[in-house]
C-alpha cells in the first residue's frame, strides 16, 4: 500500500502529536518530536538529508502503512439496506412543541397494515443478512394491535426467506401497560422512551393538547412497570431552553436508573417551524453544556451508564466511522436506511423535512423500496461529499463526523453549523484527554 500524505493532519496533543487520516478516521499517537520527520514525508525526494533521517522518516513511513493511516484502502460500502423505519401512524396522544414529525397539512391516520407487511417483506429481500425494523410514529403504542400483527407477521417473514429481523421502536410510553410490555419481552422489542427531564423541564415542551405537561403520565409508567420502564434507553430533544442543562439531565435519568441517556437535538420542521426562534440552539451554549458533561464523564461519575451525547464521538474515534449512520460521510439515507410513512410515503430519513428539496423518494402504491432507492432523488442523496466543500475539505476531523447530518443540514451541499461546532469541540477534547490519561478507555469499558 502507498502511503498518501496529502490525507494527514498533525494535532499536537501535549507531550504526543496526533496523526490523523482525515479521509478514514484512522489514527497515531506518536511522540510529539516525530513532528518535523513526519512532514518530510510529503517531500518529493529525501537525498539531502543525511541517511539516519531518510531512515526515521522510512521509519514513520512504514509504521503509518501497517497502520493503515494515510492509505487508500476501500472501507464497507454500505450499500445493502440493514435499516427499515415504520412510521405506523401520524397520530399522537401527546403536542410537543417541537415534534418534527408534525406538519399541519397532515391529517391523523394509521399506516394500512399490507403495506407495512410488503415494506418488511421487500426490505428483507434487499438487506443481506439481517433486517432492524424501528417502530415509530406518532405514537406507535397507539396502534397496539397493529403492531402485534406486524411484527407476528414480519418474524415469519424473515423465517421463510432464511433472514433474521430485530424490531425496537421510540415511544412517549404513556400508554404502556401489561400486554404491551409481555408482547415486547416475549419478542424483543427495544423500546427509546422520549421524555426530556424532570417534570419542569420536560412539560415546558412535552404537553398534551390540551397544553398540560406529560411528564405525570411517565411517572405513572414507571411506578406500575419499574422494570421494564428502567430497561429503556432515554431520548432527550435538547433545545435552546435545555442545552446547558445537559449535566443536570444525565444525571436525573442515571438515578432514576434508566438504560442509558442520549439527546435529539432541535430540528426546525414540523410543529418546530413556528419555534424556531425561541428553540434553536446556539452553538456556543451547547458546546459549553457539552463541555460539563464530558468533564463528569472524563471524572468517572458515569461510570457504567451509557452517556451517549459523549459515547457517539467516543466510539467513532475510538473504533472509527460505519457503524453509526448518521456520523460517516456516506450516511445512511436512502442507503442502508429507507423510511416508510403513515401514508406510504418512502423517505430517505424519517428526518428529511417532507416538504423539502430532499423529500419524497417514491410512494408504496404503485412502487417498491427498490425502486425507491434506485430514483434520481436517491442517488443525489447518496451523492453527497462534504469532502468537496468548505469546512470540511480540510478539516482533521471530517471522516469521523462525516460532514454533520443531511437532514438537518436541508441540502446536499448545506452544513448544520451547530452540529459542525459541536464534533469539532468533542474531538478535540476526547483526543487531548486520550493523550493524558486513561479515563475515557476506564469508561468505555465499564459500558461492555
Amino acid at each position: 500500500m502507498r502511503l498518501d500524505p496529502t490525507r494527514l493532519r498533525l494535532l499536537p496533543r501535549g507531550r504526543y502529536l496526533l496523526v490523523v487520516d482525515r479521509r478514514s478516521g484512522r489514527w497515531l499517537s506518536l511522540a510529539a518530536e516525530e513532528e518535523p520527520f513526519l512532514r518530510l514525508l510529503a517531500a518529493d525526494g529525501l537525498a539531502p538529508v543525511p541517511a539516519e533521517v531518510r531512515a526515521r522518516v522510512e521509519r514513520l513511513r512504514r509504521l503509518l502503512v501497517d497502520g493503515k493511516v494515510g492509505v487508500d484502502e476501500p472501507g464497507p460500502a454500505f450499500d445493502r439496506l440493514n435499516t427499515l423505519i415504520l412510521k405506523l401512524t401520524n397520530a399522537c396522544n401527546l403536542a410537543c412543541s417541537y415534534c418534527y414529525d408534525f406538519e399541519k397539512v397532515e391529517h391523523a391516520r394509521v399506516i394500512d397494515e399490507e403495506t407495512a407487511q410488503r415494506a418488511i417483506a421487500q426490505a428483507l429481500e434487499l438487506c443481506p443478512e439481517r433486517l432492524w425494523v424501528i417502530l415509530h410514529g406518532g405514537e406507535p403504542m397507539l396502534v397496539w394491535e397493529l403492531v402485534e400483527r406486524i411484527v407476528l407477521r414480519g418474524e415469519a417473514e424473515a423465517r421463510a426467506q432464511g433472514k433474521a429481523i430485530s424490531f425496537s421502536g421510540q415511544t412517549n410510553m404513556t400508554r404502556l401497560d401489561g400486554r404491551i410490555a409481555g408482547f415486547s419481552l416475549d419478542h424483543d422489542i427495544l423500546w427509546g422512551l422520549s421524555i426530556d427531564g424532570p417534570a419542569p423541564v420536560n412539560d415546558a415542551l412535552r404537553v398534551g393538547h390540551g397544553g398540560g405537561g406529560s411528564h405525570a403520565l411517565f411517572a405513572e409508567c414507571l411506578r406500575r412497570f419499574p422494570r421494564f420502564v428502567r430497561s429503556c434507553g432515554v431520548l432527550s430533544t435538547i433545545t435552546a431552553l435545555n442545552q446547558e442543562s445537559l449535566l443536570a439531565t444525565a444525571r436525573h435519568f442515571r438515578d432514576l436508573g434508566m438504560a442509558s441517556w442520549d439527546w435529539s437535538l432541535f430540528q426546525p420542521i414540523g410543529r418546530g417551524r413556528d419555534l424556531a426562534g425561541r428553540l434553536q440552539l446556539d452553538a456556543r451554549a451547547l458546546g459549553r453544556g457539552w463541555e460539563a458533561l464530558f468533564a463528569a464523564v472524563e471524572g468517572g461519575e458515569f461510570s457504567g451508564f451509557p452517556v451517549k451525547p459523549v459515547t457517539k464521538y467516543l466510539d467513532n474515534f475510538l473504533r472509527g466511522p460505519g457503524h453509526n449512520m448518521c456520523m460517516r460521510a456516506r450516511c445512511g439515507a436512502g442507503r442502508d436506511l429507507l423510511s416508510v410513512s403513515a401514508d406510504g410515503t418512502i423517505e430517505a430519513c424519517d428526518c428529511i423535512d417532507p416538504v423539502g428539496p430532499l423529500g419524497g423518494l417514491g410512494h408504496m402504491a404503485g412502487g417498491s423500496l427498490a425502486s425507491a432507492r434506485a430514483a434520481p432523488l436517491a442517488e443525489r442523496i447518496r451523492s453527497r461529499d462534504m469532502d468537496r466543500n468548505d469546512p470540511c475539505a480540510d478539516c482533521i476531523w471530517f471522516a469521523l463526523c462525516g460532514g454533520t447530518c443531511l437532514a438537518h443540514a436541508g441540502d446536499i451541499d448545506a452544513l448544520w453549523p451547530e452540529a459542525c461546532a459541536m464534533a469539532q469541540l468533542a474531538f478535540d477534547r476526547i483526543s487531548l484527554s486520550l493523550a493524558g490519561s486513561d479515563a475515557l478507555i476506564d469508561y468505555a469499558g465499564s459500558l461492555r
